[in-house]
């Protein structure tokens, strides 16, 4: 009974909580607060920032209090977060390809099938240190980003780490790619994977067809799903 209770009790905070984060696409302003909280994660916390000549783009630029993470492909990215009130606690971007290619492509080759205009790269995703013990910040995130572009994309892809993240998203619905693991630079501590979202495919959980059935929340170690 004791058990039963606080199961009950696990699920109404969860919904609660569910109710209480609001996600969108974000306006100019809030791409800034992403790129601050891109920085703080990838950068302050997680002591990662490649070459000055890597081909991304990727750089810091300080031309506030706090700076930020940007890149080239920040010109062709629709961006995403979740808000808990005035706060922004999780971000991620979708990247349509800059001069042909996504972003991925520039470091590794990515299947035929997604080198399509109704593809889209997820990267840049990363979660608060606040609320990296709250699934229901990347599910609500996730669900958003899903209703707003299943119904014009066919795929969203990401590299991903294994076990986790990689095991959290393959949950969500998505796919591994039949292609061997690989490191953007030969300085990387492990190996990423392909990872691909299929839109049309309407039985996700992502989709909303497959209901949570545990507060199960990410591992405790979840910084950033995608870099």
């Amino acid at each position: 009974m004791k058990h039963a209770i606080n199961m009950v009790e696990a699920r109404a905070l969860e919904q609660s909580r569910q109710r209480r984060y609001v996600s969108k696409q974000l306006s100019e302003a809030e791409i800034k607060l992403a790129q601050r909280l891109i920085y703080q994660v990838f950068v302050e916390e997680m002591k990662w920032l490649p070459n000055s000549d890597n081909p991304s783009g990727i750089r810091v630029l300080a031309d506030e209090a706090t700076p930020r993470f940007v890149d080239n492909f920040d010109d062709v990215a629709t961006w995403f977060g979740t808000f808990d009130q005035e706060k922004l606690v999780a971000c991620c971007r979708f990247c349509r390809p800059l001069n042909v290619s996504f972003e991925l492509e520039l470091y590794h080759p990515i299947p035929t099938f997604l080198k399509t205009t109704k593809s889209l790269e997820v990267n840049r995703l990363v979660i608060h240190p606040g609320y990296r013990n709250r699934s229901s910040v990347l599910f609500n995130l996730v669900r958003q980003t899903y209703q707003q572009l299943h119904q014009t994309f066919d795929y969203a892809f990401a590299a991903v780490a294994f076990p986790e993240p990689g095991n959290l998203y393959l949950k969500i619905g998505s796919k591994q790619a039949d292609i061997q693991p690989f490191k953007y630079s030969p300085d990387d501590p492990q190996p990423v994977s392909l990872i691909y979202l299929d839109f049309n495919d309407k039985t996700t959980l992502a989709s909303g067809a497959v209901r949570r059935t545990s507060t199960a929340e990410p591992a405790s170690d979840y910084r950033s799903a995608f870099a």
